[in-house]
């Protein structure tokens, strides 16, 4: 699935980007695991935001692909009733 790729680069990107903002400021201060926690947080959230269309997307393809497969089970059962 070509769209749950690109939502799973854009929320690594998205996590190498907050962890990065945060690392060159902080690494004196903080350990690096602190920092890893901090950066999940911060791209968690702005994940909500920034990768909207993206998760919809995503979303529509799963629910599209989850109809097909309902309708051919539902074509086996009646093909099945039908014997």
């Amino acid at each position: 699935m070509k769209e749950f790729a690109i939502y799973t680069g854009l929320r690594a990107a998205l996590f190498g980007a907050a962890f990065a903002v945060l690392y060159f400021p902080l690494r004196n201060q903080l350990s690096v695991f602190p920092l890893l926690l901090v950066a999940l947080l911060i791209s968690s959230i702005l994940s909500i935001f920034v990768l909207r269309a993206a998760r919809d997307r995503l979303a529509g393809r799963i629910s599209t692909r989850a109809g097909r497969i309902s309708e051919r089970i539902e074509k086996a059962r009646a093909a099945e009733d039908d014997n």
